[in-house]
């Protein structure tokens, strides 16, 4: 039987209230292409595209980062080349590897999620202030440069 103390931790722990909020953004990224071109995208394609980051990126590196199989990543990133988002392309020299690069209709999906993406930010700025806010993202760019 799990103690108080665990049990007060685990109803308040970083990670369990990060996925709480990164489910809740991510309904509301869902909600924001329901009437648009990217409707019929699925959710967890769109969350390999944000994976990208606008970077053009190499295949293994999406896998990698993103913690599942190279299958399933080239899964996503199939789908996403079908529905006219990504290109793949061979990288010089190299039998395997593949970049994948951002196309006019993936750049288009971009513009409206960087529109999201500044409400859900705006609404931090509210509940922590806009230098809290900042505090935020610079601690979340010193855990990800540590990972």
């Amino acid at each position: 039987m799990i103690d108080k103390k665990d049990s007060d931790f685990l109803g308040q722990n970083i990670k369990g209230m990060m996925m709480v909020l990164i489910a809740q953004w991510n309904a509301e990224m869902d909600g924001a292409r329901a009437d648009t071109e990217f409707a019929a995208v699925r959710p967890a394609d769109i969350r390999v595209f944000a994976q990208l980051r606008g970077r053009d990126i190499k295949l293994s590196d999406i896998h990698r980062e993103m913690g599942f199989s190279r299958q399933a990543a080239q899964q996503a990133v199939d789908r996403l080349v079908s529905q006219d988002m990504l290109t793949v392309s061979s990288v010089p020299g190299s039998k395997r590897d593949k970049v994948v690069s951002i196309t006019e209709k993936g750049q288009r999906w971009r513009t409206i999620a960087a529109s999201q993406i500044r409400r859900i930010e705006a609404r931090i700025a509210d509940a922590l202030g806009e230098c809290g806010k900042e505090e935020l993202r610079q601690g979340l760019i010193t855990l990800m440069k540590q990972s």
